[in-house]
């Protein structure tokens, strides 16, 4: 049995939600918070902050901001609440989270599956429910329009499937212009779609941590389904739990699949 004290959030948060987490320890820092309910409480609390900071009204400035500094910005601010959430944390029981070491069960002699066997079954279900459809982009869902030609010409060869040249249009969307993060969101669904799968996780955690938006739903249900399609599937759990708390348009698929894959895990 081991204890988290939420170490892990502490070094890893900030780089996190900023996008500058190498891509190998964001994918540890992840596949550990979807089980630890500490470093978790602070990730949804830091995207709490974020989200209060995103409903403010937006006033354009010229020239924009770049986005680095803005995020740096929002960082900051969220520190400090995130310290408090962290002092209100370690007054409660921590929780237990077991430990799994040693060599997997054995079959029982009644020819029951062993839990190792049941867990490699799983494995390679997990894949078969990724849904890696492209979504339909509505402009409708945008918060208005900039006239940025690159965004222009990349959702016109997204919307005709072609992935190529829209990652190519996506790709030169200036940082601070306001379809960013949409650019950013059909960047990441088209490199999903190309079987880039690294690089789609990137795209759309820089999606999903940069607070509200109109995509921010849809980054975390994709998050998901590519850590189904790459059977990491307490990953992908985390993920649509934080796609379900949102609330939005995607509550009832991510629901849908959180059901699915603790069928398929033999969990309740």
């Amino acid at each position: 049995m081991t204890i988290c004290t939420g170490q892990p959030a502490a070094k890893h948060l900030e780089a996190y939600i900023q996008g500058t987490l190498p891509e190998r320890q964001a994918r540890e820092f992840e596949t550990h918070f979807a089980d630890c309910e500490i470093c978790l409480g602070q990730v949804e609390a830091l995207q709490a902050v974020t989200l209060r900071l995103g409903a403010q009204p937006r006033r354009p400035l010229r020239p924009p901001i770049p986005w680095p500094i803005r995020v740096g910005a929002l960082a900051a601010i969220a520190a400090a609440m995130i310290l408090c959430y962290i002092g209100l944390q370690t007054r409660r029981e921590l929780p237990h989270t077991a430990v799994v070491s040693g060599a997997p069960p054995t079959a029982s002699h009644d020819g029951a599956v062993s839990p190792a066997k049941t867990l490699a079954t799983s494995t390679m279900a997990a894949g078969q429910l990724a849904d890696l459809t492209m979504p339909v982009f509505r402009e409708s869902n945008l918060r208005g329009q900039t006239g940025d030609d690159s965004f222009k010409k990349g959702m016109k060869a997204y919307s005709a499937h072609d992935c190529t040249s829209a990652r190519k249009s996506l790709t030169q969307v200036a940082p601070g212009d306001e379809d960013a993060l949409a650019a950013r969101f059909f960047l990441g669904v088209c490199q999903m779609h190309d079987g880039d799968f690294s690089d789609a996780r990137g795209s759309l955690r820089n999606v999903a941590n940069a607070g509200d938006s109109p995509q921010q739903e849809a980054a975390l249900y994709y998050l998901a389904q590519i850590a189904l399609a790459s059977n990491e599937v307490d990953m992908a759990g985390g993920y649509l739990r934080r796609t379900i708390q949102l609330r939005g348009d995607f509550e009832s698929r991510a629901t849908a699949g959180l059901a699915k894959i603790r069928v398929m895990s033999g969990r309740r």
